[in-house]
């Protein structure tokens, strides 16, 4: 079941990492600099490059209502840069 994160809905910009994992056929994830797995859907091209540090933000008006990847909240990327 998807969970509504606070700081998606306040579309606060989320740091961190990003990792392919390779849960259901493999999927794209933020694992922010706080700890936390959040699952991006469909992200842009240029944003699947494991390892990379960004920033992103969330679009709060397209979040999923499920996910299969569960591994944790899952957002639609609005905008994102390269840190």
């Amino acid at each position: 079941m998807w969970r509504a994160s606070l700081r998606c809905l306040t579309d606060d910009p989320m740091r961190g990492t990003i990792r392919k994992l390779g849960l259901e056929g493999g999927l794209w994830a933020l694992i922010t600099d706080d700890g936390k797995t959040v699952e991006l859907i469909d992200p842009p091209s240029g944003l699947r490059q494991d390892g990379m540090k960004v920033e992103v933000e969330a679009d709060a008006q397209a979040r999923p209502e499920v996910s299969i990847g569960m591994v944790g909240d899952a957002v639609t990327v609005k905008d994102w840069k390269k840190i």
